[in-house]
């Protein structure tokens, strides 16, 4: 099961650069998209992640998830928001590395906790990142065409985004096997604190001038009903 997590998030940033290039998706779908899941991931953090976390490690977990929300305001510092669909860039000047960087941390982060066989296996959560990750990889494609940095680096970047979260998993456990105690639960906790900091920017910056309307209404509706049905 982990194999197949590792190459869902390895392939579904191609995917979407893929997407960008030949499709150019509707920008009013893709925010659709991020309303509806920012709203799924969130009611499966708040109803099903965070109880059994605090269930199975203790209060003091909410440290490792205080710690992911403020890593993700850092991150967006340099990021510029391309986490929750922000498409900023100039015309003709090249990605800068460090925001890059910043994405590949996020996703590597990500990645981590589904080194566990139970987390990988968590199908609502597993579906909830990857929702949050397709938008999140078209507006990274979507500013690389924007800057015309040219195909073939566009599509090597796409790879060196791909590959972060995959390597990741692999990381995690790798360290997991040597550490003593709840390490994978802490590299989860962390990621939910990220995921937490996204997912509820999204709900609310997911369009121009934040104007909340029908539509992203009912896409938040049904993105929280469809995540609180998934409690079990």
């Amino acid at each position: 099961m982990i194999g197949v997590v590792a190459l869902a998030f390895l392939l579904l940033p191609l995917f979407s650069g893929a997407m960008v290039q030949w499709l150019r998706p509707d920008a009013r779908w893709m925010r659709l998209l991020l309303s509806f899941s920012g709203a799924f991931l969130l009611a499966v953090v708040f109803l099903h992640m965070l109880p059994e976390l605090y269930e199975e490690v203790g209060h003091d977990i909410g440290l490792w998830i205080l710690g992911g929300f403020l890593l993700q305001v850092v991150l967006e510092f340099f990021s510029h928001g391309i986490e929750h669909g922000h498409m900023h860039a100039t015309p003709g000047k090249a990605l800068p590395f460090i925001t890059l960087a910043s994405l590949c941390l996020h996703s590597f982060a990500e990645g981590m906790p589904f080194a566990d066989p139970s987390v990988a296996g968590n199908v609502p959560f597993l579906a909830g990142v990857l929702l949050h990750k397709m938008p999140m990889a078209v507006a990274l494609a979507t500013v690389l065409q924007r800057s015309h940095v040219g195909s073939g680096r566009t599509w090597m970047l796409l790879v060196v985004f791909a590959l972060a979260a995959p390597l990741g998993i692999m990381a995690g456990n790798l360290v997991d096997e040597g550490a003593e105690g709840h390490f994978l639960d802490h590299m989860l906790a962390l990621a939910i604190g990220m995921l937490l900091h996204i997912s509820t920017t999204i709900i609310f910056e997911s369009a121009p001038e934040h104007r909340f309307n029908a539509q992203r209404f009912a896409a938040v509706l049904v993105g929280a009903t469809l995540g609180a049905l998934t409690m079990h």
